[in-house]
């Protein structure tokens, strides 16, 4: 990926997991050209292609190529091989195979280990023989399978050419099965989707093989007056006998016309021409560069009258701008750009090549300008397939951001605890993605073992140190772009905004649910002077908040957005620390509240009463230190927050909640809860919806009922306390509140994909 952020392609951080029968390396045969140019399209436009390999070839099982494996290890993100447990290429057990009978159960077992550790946007599968493995993927990542072939027909194709069926083949009943799997069918060529549509109701997209363009200098004429024509194939039945069909026709045509013609054959085919006998044949058996035979030629000719697939060796002579000369069938999936391109049968074609052997040089430079054409008008096609691909599965997926401050890589800080919470409790819904977009890089660094954890971080390109540290955090495994456009692209179905940039916006976001976690926002910002990102947004959104105040309401009610009552741990963490005792045998009593408040005042007046010690924390927006008083400590909400995590001081033996949710407070309530600080709350302070009917011993409203807390607290024994809070440390370790959430996003992603079928 280039240094700007403006080398953004379609799948920037996006993780795509292709599996397949055959390697990309070397790329000696069609069908691995074919798959490393999907997978490098992929990688070229941002994606990690982790490459999932189940060895179908000879060579493969019998002994491991380490060079075509070191070679795919440097080329892809992640490179497995799935050991085979069972025989391949088995006959069928009825008149056709089923489309599972080479089906491999080490495959599956395979496939759901690694999606048990990894999330995956897009799974290729490759061949419809291992379409099964889609059973194995979840319902957020979208599936394509690339057919190359259609599998149904086969035999019957085969058995009216006399030849034995090959490979694998089936009915159009089970081929069926392997199509409805996947959300998306691409077809090797046009004429295959038609006969898939037909087989099917999942979309279907033809999507062509062609290499990328590089034409090659014109050899120098032939000194014997020959026209070279290169014709290059794998060893198989079918094109053995387009041979010998095609040279049939084509020897009395050439001897009545006394025209200059050898056909020059390449490739593996050769292995199945020995017995060959003609004047007008040379046999160059397997080349080593296949650019080399094309660069010995003249022309190329593809003489392919029956057959399935795509003819990829007519788009690897169209890529290297090879005048070619091509039957109409060996031209199916390419754009045609000359009657030459279309030729009905091998007659006519052994006339186009007697002509084009008395024809000016000039003759093979313009059939060669012709071959560049449809190079470049198929080139278009594909092109528009894979952005159709592109929109498809954006539209189609499950993707979550989590907009978090960089101090979430801080381990043991609220900010940590809080994104390994909402991690793991919404990563079972969607693929997820950690978008810092508040603080250093630094912090990103010093926490390697998180970003393995969380699978996909993306840093924003503009927090301190990003730029500086591109190279170690893409080493470690994050991304880095720019917010903006990184939103621009990838257009999250769900944000969850636990920090603030100003991408994070209508603009930027026009179709999303947005939910602005405010406390968390308050806690990375220092104080309760922003702006939420919701306004405007298509769907309903959330400023979801442990606590009601007037604050978040003023606020949520100039956007728009719903206010929601929901705890910041969703799914809370288990919060180690050890109580560290007061040094006088007192017990401490935290005080939640505004300072100088009557209620602060006179609660601290209560627990010096009962020989407790109080101390004060206040609000983000309430920046003036209490009065000076030895024996009466304060803290800010955030840094208090920090302190107890860090185990800079003790945790409180109790506590008493007299805000009315001023930001900050909420958070720091919230984290004492979840230490089982047995705490009592003024009947203001808002409850979330978990808590239903309220303990009446968890609420206070009047002095007497104060006073009575704070007796309780400097008298009760420990296990008399615990058995008084313990059914509301029940309801707070619950995620009750979040099931809302959950429920609600699932709606969304639903209806989008009703939407979209």
């Amino acid at each position: 990926m280039a240094e700007g952020s403006a080398s953004l392609g379609a799948w920037p951080a996006g993780r795509i997991l292709v599996l397949s029968p055959t390697p990309t390396h070397p790329q000696d045969y069609g069908n691995r050209k074919r798959i490393f140019q999907v997978c490098k399209r992929f990688a070229d436009e941002g994606a990690r292609i982790t490459y999932l390999h189940y060895p179908a070839e000879f060579e493969w099982r019998g002994a491991i190529p380490f060079g075509a494996e070191r070679a795919m290890r440097e080329a892809w993100h992640q490179y497995y091989t799935i050991a085979p447990t069972r025989h391949l290429h088995t006959q069928p057990v009825g008149h056709h195979h089923l489309i599972d009978e080479w089906w491999d159960d080490a495959i599956g077992q395979f496939v759901r280990w690694l999606f048990s550790v990894q999330s995956f946007d897009v799974f290729i599968v490759n061949y419809s023989w291992l379409s099964k493995a889609f059973e194995f993927a979840p319902q957020s990542t979208f599936k394509i399978l690339d057919t190359h072939d259609k599998v149904s027909g086969r035999r019957e194709m085969l058995a009216s050419l006399g030849l034995d069926p090959e490979f694998f083949y089936t009915s159009e009943e089970q081929e069926a099965i392997a199509l409805q799997r996947a959300n998306l069918v691409w077809a090797i060529k046009k004429e295959e989707r038609a006969l898939f549509e037909h087989m099917t109701a999942t979309p279907v997209l033809s999507v062509p093989h062609m290499d990328p363009g590089g034409a090659l200098e014109a050899p120098a004429a032939d000194p014997d007056g020959y026209l070279r024509v290169g014709i290059i194939g794998a060893r198989n039945n079918v094109n053995r006998m387009n041979i010998a069909n095609f040279l049939a026709a084509a020897e009395p045509v050439f001897l009545e016309t006394f025209a200059p013609v050898r056909i020059v054959i390449a490739g593996s085919l050769c292995d199945l021409l020995g017995d060959l006998n003609s004047p007008f044949v040379e046999l160059r058996g397997r080349v080593g560069q296949v650019e080399d035979f094309y660069r010995s030629v003249d022309c190329v000719a593809v003489p392919m009258r029956n057959s399935t697939g795509l003819k990829i060796k007519t788009g690897e002579a169209l890529s290297l701008g090879k005048p070619l000369v091509s039957l109409a069938h060996a031209f199916e999936g390419y754009e045609a750009a000359s009657p030459m391109h279309c030729l009905k049968d091998f007659d006519e074609m052994a006339h186009a090549l007697a002509d084009l052997a008395f024809a000016p040089r000039e003759s093979l430079a313009s059939l060669a300008e012709a071959s560049c054409l449809s190079h470049a008008k198929t080139s278009a096609l594909i092109a528009a397939s894979y952005k159709d691909t592109d929109a498809r599965a954006r539209s189609r997926g499950r993707s979550i951001v989590l907009a978090v401050d960089s101090r979430a890589f801080v381990a043991g800080s609220v900010f940590n605890l809080s994104l390994t919470a909402m991690h793991e409790y919404l990563r079972y819904l969607a693929n997820l993605t950690v978008l810092v977009v508040r603080g250093s890089a630094a912090d990103v660094l010093g926490n390697p073992a998180a970003i393995d954890l969380l699978r996909r971080v993306v840093v924003a390109d503009d927090i301190e140190g990003a730029r500086k540290s591109r190279a170690a955090l893409l080493a470690m495994g994050a991304d880095v772009f720019g917010v903006e456009n990184y939103l621009q692209v990838t257009q999250p179905k769900l944000l969850v905004a636990d920090a603030l940039h100003p991408a994070l916006s209508k603009k930027m976001l026009p179709n999303a649910v947005v939910i602005s976690r405010a406390e968390m926002i308050a806690h990375s910002q220092g104080n309760m002077a922003f702006r939420l990102p919701v306004s405007g947004c298509r769907n309903a959104a959330f400023v979801a908040v442990p606590r009601m105040s007037q604050e978040v309401a003023t606020m949520a009610a100039s956007t728009g957005a719903a206010l929601l009552l929901a705890r910041c741990f969703c799914r809370p963490p288990e919060i180690k620390i050890p109580r560290m005792g007061e040094g006088s045998g007192a017990r401490v009593l935290a005080i939640l509240g505004m300072q100088g408040a009557p209620a602060v005042i006179m609660a601290v007046a209560m627990a010096r009463a009962w020989n407790m010690r109080p101390y004060l924390v206040y609000g983000l927006g309430d920046d003036t230190r209490a009065a000076s008083d030895d024996a009466f400590a304060s803290y800010r909400a955030d840094e208090y927050v920090a302190s107890i995590l860090g185990g800079r001081i003790p945790v409180p033996f109790a506590a008493v909640d007299l805000s009315a949710g001023q930001s900050g407070l909420p958070l720091c309530r919230e984290v004492l809860e979840l230490l089982h600080v047995p705490l009592v709350a003024a009947a203001t302070a808002a409850l979330p919806p978990s808590f239903g009917l309220a303990e009446s011993q968890y609420r206070i409203a009047t002095e007497r009922e104060l006073w009575s807390a704070i007796r309780s607290f400097a008298l009760d024994s420990d296990l008399a306390l615990e058995g008084r809070f313990q059914r509301i440390w029940h309801a707070i370790d619950g995620d009750r509140d979040w099931q809302w959430i959950w429920r609600y996003s699932m709606r969304q992603f639903q209806t989008c994909e009703a939407e979209f079928a």
